[in-house]
């Protein structure tokens, strides 16, 4: 029985790698560990230092790999070749492995784990097993982001697996983007299906499993004996620290502001200790090197509408290399004004609005002359469509010559 963990970051997050890669096999010394990095190493980087063995994306052989690289963003190609990476870890003869994300630490063997694939051939984690109390307002987010979350995964060598790797693979490197509008987000959403489409699914339910600010609410912890308890009768075994920042102080996620130290001192000794793991594997080391997907070869930056719009048209630019400066597609972003040298977009939610900002002011002002020209249907009809081109891939006829 072979068994290894994996893990998949950008250079940005290799000290997150290194850290879960520790943790891991710590508590699973006979077994190894897997890196997929989606970028380029920077020259000089040693990797007979590290504990894990490297994967380059590239050579994952994925057909008309720089066309995929282009469409999706960083978080989206990371995310999309998980099961082009889980298939080649078990074609080189692994009979079990364990994906976890970078930004988790392992806390107690994984037996249960373990215990159930020698059952089933698919094991997933619920984002949480209860209710939140804040009126359904958590479970609308799992509708959107999907009900199982992919920072966990396990999978053993078996036909079965095979059946679901190629159906999940075809539609990550196809159709997942994050685009939560358009009822997709990257390769997560998609495993919704798999309990439907396939057999030998188990979906854990283990209460020390993927603790993480999603499920909380359900879940206290403490110490006993000198390791970690759930609610005082599970063991952790693994925390998903996601959204976690170094100099956070206070905050537990970036993604909610909710729930901190201060109402959970439970997790403060758990933060401090992972803060200063994350530190001993160099996190606060800048790499000079940028993401190696972030630039056209002449070092012009790629955003959000430039890859959406690169996405939409990928008929009539297929065959070259979208990143050459030369290419055909590269003259048509350039004529068409889609070049930027910076993409805030992402730093934009419905909390950064604010009525009194006059360009706010002006959209509200224009809306209702809208509404008192076009009439009550017309408006609604107009709002419609707006909310179909919102999604920056549907600007295809926005932009056609």
């Amino acid at each position: 029985m072979t068994r290894a963990a994996c893990t998949i970051v950008s250079l940005n997050y290799l000290p997150y790698a290194r850290t879960l890669c520790a943790s891991f096999l710590a508590l699973h010394p006979e077994c190894k560990f897997y890196v997929l990095l989606v970028d380029r190493l920077p020259e000089g980087f040693v990797l007979s230092q590290e504990q894990f063995e490297v994967v380059a994306v590239e050579d994952l052989g994925i057909l008309d790999f720089p066309s995929v690289a282009f469409k999706y963003d960083i978080l989206e190609l990371n995310t999309n070749v998980k099961p082009t990476f889980l298939k080649m870890l078990l074609a080189r003869g692994l009979d079990e492995v364990v994906y976890l994300d970078p930004d988790i630490f392992i806390y107690q063997e994984l037996g249960p784990v373990f215990e159930l694939l020698a059952k089933y051939a698919i094991v997933l984690t619920p984002h949480a097993l209860s209710p939140a109390p804040d009126n359904g307002q958590s479970e609308l987010v799992l509708l959107s982001a999907g009900i199982f979350n992919l920072g966990f995964l396990a999978i053993k060598r078996c036909q079965e697996t095979d059946l679901f790797l190629s159906w999940w693979e075809a539609r990550c490197l196809e159709l997942a983007y994050d685009e939560q509008r358009a009822s997709m987000f990257v390769d997560q959403k998609w495993i919704n299906l798999v309990p439907c489409f396939f057999n030998s699914v188990e979906i854990l339910k283990h209460q020390g499993c993927n603790v993480a600010y999603w499920n909380l609410h359900e879940r206290q912890l403490s110490r006993q004996d000198s390791r970690w308890m759930v609610n005082e009768t599970d063991p952790l075994l693994f925390f998903h620290f996601s959204g976690i920042s170094v100099d956070g102080k206070e905050r537990i996620s970036k993604y909610t502001e909710k729930l901190t130290l201060l109402n959970r001192p439970d997790l403060r000794s758990l933060f401090e200790n992972y803060r200063t793991q994350l530190i001993k594997h160099g996190i606060l080391k800048t790499y000079v090197n940028k993401y190696a997907f972030d630039t056209f070869d002449n070092g012009q930056f790629i955003n959000r509408l430039t890859r959406s719009l690169f996405a939409a048209n990928l008929d009539r630019f297929s065959g070259e290399n979208p990143f050459h400066s030369s290419s055909k597609f590269y003259t048509w972003a350039r004529a068409k004004h889609l070049l930027s040298v910076s993409d805030s977009a992402k730093t934009y939610t419905s909390k950064s609005y604010s009525n009194v900002d006059s360009r706010i002011r002006f959209i509200h002002t224009t809306l209702r002359l809208a509404l008192r020209t076009l009439g009550a249907d017309r408006y609604t009809i107009l709002m419609k469509y707006l909310s179909y081109i919102s999604i920056l891939r549907n600007q295809r006829d926005v932009l056609v010559d």
